[in-house]
């Protein structure tokens, strides 16, 4: 059977296997092959390492960007030497695609790169989307005019060596369409680039194992439950969603309630809170804070309308999940998206930094709950058709297997 290691500058915990998101995925990864190596960074300055099974999971100390490298090198010659790696695969492509293309150098077995990020999309987009704020977010806007040259020089240089990595490996892994496109746009030839998108586990995200008492109760009193879930960071498009939430404030809609909560954390958690008061939309926000993946589908069942207003997205997990909640969705028109949402058919999609838009398709959605119902079925139905678990994770081992020498 053939042995893979995967290398990726991604942080994980010291406890390794409490990160359930990765956990799943390796261990269903690790069915169909010999051994399964993993190279990642560590939270502290220490090396760490975990096993289970067949896993082997070693995290590097955290000293930037050329000690990873150094190290996962060091640690996939060895891994060679010892057991033999048929593949070495990348799951970003700075850390991990310049570990693995050294490695392939020095060892001559294959390489993949995964692209999940959009990180190939036009480098003024990049500036222009930084810098488009509404009035109300002036102090965050000015703090980004000085940080846009350094923006614009790291987007550059993140394009650059995307380009070197890709252009060296067998294969080049990406999660939608829109990256595809975008990765074949660099001169990698399409029969080289495979789409393997994220998966769901349908039977996780089941709404009939999570309806809660809270959510059914608001129901019959008429609360109406906007929600996002997910990193609160550059990008997300966290502003035009409060920029949405004072427009239908100020409408005084005729619902007896109705609120937003926002699951998760992240450097902008407190510029988004100064934010929310500026708005005086406080009393219409709950802060729910960072929850651990296990416990996003309870979150998601307490949710009417999921709403991800990105800026740029190479996918979209979570509106893949609360979509496989039966969750009628809101979301932007860029990335990956659209490979989720077919406007008007399974959920709305509108214009990234509009929130007049944004408010308007909220608005409908909470005026109508057949339209909700009809969005979270149709929702369901599609990503059980295209992104169940089991279906994504054949795609990842054939891609691997295509490489067997």
């Amino acid at each position: 059977m053939m042995n893979i290691c995967v290398i990726g500058k991604h942080k994980y915990p010291k406890d390794i296997f409490s990160n359930e998101q990765d956990l799943k995925t390796w261990r269903s990864l690790s069915v169909y092959f010999g051994r399964l190596f993993v190279i990642a960074q560590s939270p502290d300055l220490f090396f760490h390492s975990g096993q289970e099974k067949n896993i082997r999971i070693y995290l590097v100390p955290r000293l930037g960007y050329a000690v990873f490298i150094k190290c996962a090198v060091i640690l996939g010659l060895y891994l060679k030497l010892r057991f033999g790696i048929d593949v070495f695969d990348a799951s970003e492509v700075v850390g991990g695609g310049i570990a693995v293309t050294i490695l392939k150098f020095l060892t001559g077995k294959p390489s993949v790169i995964e692209v999940q990020g959009e990180i190939f999309r036009g480098l003024r987009q990049n500036n222009s989307n930084q810098l488009m704020y509404s009035n109300s977010t002036n102090k965050i806007r000015n703090i980004r005019m000085r940080l846009v040259d350094w923006d614009y020089y790291k987007s550059l240089l993140l394009q650059k060596i995307g380009c070197f990595v890709m252009k060296r490996a067998a294969r080049v892994r990406v999660i939608s369409h829109a990256i595809f496109n975008q990765v074949r746009e660099q001169g990698i030839p399409a029969e080289k680039i495979r789409l393997v998108s994220l998966r769901v586990d349908l039977k996780l995200f089941d709404p009939d194992l999570w309806v809660s008492e809270t959510y059914k109760n608001g129901d019959k009193l008429g609360i109406i439950k906007i929600g996002y879930i997910g990193r609160l960071v550059d990008g997300k498009g966290l502003e035009d969603l409060l920029e949405a939430v004072k427009i239908l404030k100020n409408q005084n809609l005729g619902f007896k309630a109705w609120n937003l909560a926002i699951y998760g954390n992240g450097p902008l958690e407190s510029k988004l809170e100064k934010l929310a008061n500026e708005l005086k939309i406080a009393d219409k926000i709950e802060w729910q804070g960072f929850i651990p993946y296990s416990k996003v589908p309870e979150a998601l069942s307490q949710i009417d309308i999921f709403v991800y207003p990105s800026w740029h997205e190479g996918f979209g997990r979570s509106i893949m999940e609360a979509m496989a909640m039966e969750k009628a969705v809101v979301a932007t028109r860029v990335g990956g998206i659209p490979d989720l949402i077919e406007d008007n058919e399974n959920g709305f999609l509108v214009s990234p930094h509009n929130p007049q838009e944004l408010a308007q398709k909220i608005e409908i959605l909470m005026e109508n709950k057949e339209l909700r119902l009809k969005f979270g079925k149709a929702g369901r139905e599609w990503v059980s058709r295209n992104f169940e678990w089991n279906r994504g994770i054949k795609q990842f081992v054939n891609l691997f297997l295509e490489l067997k020498q």
